[in-house]
């Protein structure tokens, strides 16, 4: 466990956390199949980038709404800058990712 997905567990609860992981690894495909050091993270930006979070929330029974975990992902943009695992490449292309990291200075 990390620190991220344990504040995740105590907004949005354990089962959607458990919920967002299965997604993701739903989704590994040989492209984006390397977490780094903080699974639970890759396992969220894979999910916003195959709209998990969104579009297909019922599919994945994730019941936590996507504008509160986009805000609270927002109060993590330092830590989001921080991810050493591989995205949805064509998300972060497409800008998906844009709104939950720092700006460069």
């Amino acid at each position: 466990m990390t620190a991220f997905r344990d504040d995740f567990v105590v907004r949005f609860g354990e089962t959607n956390a458990l919920h967002i992981e299965w997604a993701a690894d739903s989704h590994k495909n040989g492209v984006h199949d390397k977490p780094g050091s903080d699974p639970f993270r890759w396992a969220i930006l894979i999910c916003i980038g195959w709209q998990c979070l969104e579009k297909f929330a019922e599919y994945h029974e994730i019941t936590c709404a996507w504008e509160d975990v986009r805000d609270w992902l927002k109060t993590h943009k330092d830590h989001n800058n921080a991810h050493d695992g591989d995205v949805d490449y064509l998300a972060a292309f497409a800008g998906l990712y844009n709104e939950f990291v720092k700006d460069s200075e």
